[in-house]
């Protein structure tokens, strides 16, 4: 059976579960989280 990403984020180290965090933040910070949540908001049903 697949992981979900919650179970394979447990398994990072710190350092690995900053990084990831950092990356996800730079992402949103360039705009994309604008996209994103629109994405969300008003199109739930898609796989996004």
């Amino acid at each position: 059976m697949e992981k979900t990403v919650y179970e394979l984020f447990d398994e990072l180290d710190p350092k690995q579960k900053a990084s990831f965090i950092d990356a996800r933040l730079d992402w949103a910070s360039c705009g994309a989280l604008c996209g994103e949540m629109t994405t969300r908001l008003c199109h739930p049903t898609e796989d996004n």
